[in-house]
């Protein structure tokens, strides 16, 4: 390489390392140049939050809560005062109650719209105050707690269900027949025979019910939580005992059909007109299949109460324990079975004066909340409003056989 070429070859690795350092520097610049826009947006930011701080995390999905009411923890104060103190939703309840007993349009306007006008008129309840009405009317009811309780999702519930009439049959030595289903060994090498359950239907339909009570004017400028307990025990009683004639004694007719009305259940014939005696409970327990001694009770009136106390006087030995105390009702059993005293059946020597039943067996359907609506028209005069609670239910045996009564 000549002195030319050399010369010409260094100055071409000047020129490179020129540029390479021109580059470096624009970089440089722009680097600094989105350093310091950064650092911007950054204080920006920072000066955003501190001003205005975050109230939720956006990683932590916030739960709805939901306020309820106190309750009185005393079971035998509960009673009579159940709620000690209101949830938000149930003081805006008796709010809306309160303006519609004075006639508030703007109040009853509020209360429509907040829970929906029924076609009954007036607007559902609370799922509080439905609940305690339900718990007053279960703790006070004979046949309730004791039943099978579903809640109807249309106004017509049905199901199907087993006949439980037991046959025997005459032609298969041994066999038996229960709730429709045939047992039996057909041997070794037997022919196996087709057999089918029988099959009826259960049908419950939704009847309403209305019950009326008045308050005086003093009781509605009382306290929240007062008129709120007062509404609930009475409706509570009230819907426990109405129900509880129903079930026994409904004709089936807009009603409930009552055990002493249903078609198939066992009916034993009394010995004395007006009377009760051994022979006709005896027949009774007897008429009562097996199944349903378990769950089974007696209820009776107190006049039919008295009837199986001199049972003892007429020289016939019978279980019959009594307790002393009264405060929780008539703890006291028949024949091994709990003895229920209750005005709501017939006198001595009507039909179902007294009835052994297994009320788990009774079906009792629910049509959705109760509906509460109030008039001041009614008892004007008196300085007294009257409110109007609705209810849709229905309730019949399922099971007949499981339910004996004394006819006359």
């Amino acid at each position: 390489m000549n002195k030319k070429e050399l010369e010409k070859e260094v100055e071409e690795e000047k020129d490179e390392e020129v540029e390479e350092e021109i580059e470096e520097e624009d970089d440089s610049e722009e680097v600094e140049k989105l350093s310091n826009i950064l650092e911007i947006k950054l204080d920006k930011v920072f000066k955003a939050i501190k001003e205005n701080p975050a109230t939720k995390s956006y990683n932590y999905k916030e739960e709805a809560t939901i306020d309820k009411s106190v309750m009185e923890a005393d079971p035998y104060v509960r009673k009579f005062r159940p709620f000690v103190k209101l949830s938000p939703k149930m003081e805006q309840f008796v709010k809306q109650v309160k303006a519609m007993a004075k006639g508030d349009a703007i109040g009853m306007q509020k209360a429509a719209l907040s829970e929906g006008d029924d076609s009954a008129g007036g607007f559902t309840v609370p799922e509080e105050f439905n609940s305690e009405v339900i718990r007053y009317e279960t703790e006070n009811s004979i046949v309730r707690p004791r039943a099978r309780v579903f809640n109807m999702t249309r106004d017509r519930w049905s199901a199907p269900k087993l006949d439980q009439n037991t046959t025997t049959d005459t032609a298969n030595t041994g066999a038996t027949h229960f709730g429709g289903i045939y047992f039996y060994y057909p041997g070794e090498s037997g022919e196996k025979t087709e057999t089918e359950p029988r099959f009826g239907r259960l049908t419950l339909v939704a009847n309403k019910l209305i019950g009326l009570t008045a308050a005086t004017d003093e009781l509605l400028e009382d306290s929240a939580i007062n008129l709120a307990n007062f509404l609930v025990s009475l409706f509570g009683e009230g819907l426990a005992y109405f129900e509880d004639y129903k079930f026994l004694r409904g004709t089936g007719h807009s009603q409930p059909l009552g055990i002493i009305n249903a078609d198939g259940i066992n009916v034993v014939t009394r010995d004395t007109s007006s009377r009760i005696f051994l022979e006709d409970v005896l027949g009774m327990e007897k008429a009562l299949p097996t199944w349903a001694d378990r769950n089974s009770v007696w209820l009776t009136t107190k006049a039919g109460r008295e009837q199986l106390l001199l049972l003892g006087n007429q020289g016939q030995t019978v279980n019959l324990q009594l307790i002393d105390t009264l405060r929780d009702g008539y703890a006291q059993t028949f024949l091994g079975r709990p003895l229920i005293v209750t005005d709501k059946l017939p006198s001595v020597g009507s039909v179902g004066d007294i009835v052994l039943a297994d009320l788990s067996k009774y079906y009792i359907g629910d049509r959705g909340s109760l509906q509460v609506a109030s008039s001041i028209h009614d008892r004007f005069r008196y300085d007294e409003t009257v409110f109007r609670l609705v209810k849709r239910h229905d309730g019949q045996p399922a099971i007949p056989s499981a339910f004996a009564v004394l006819r006359q």
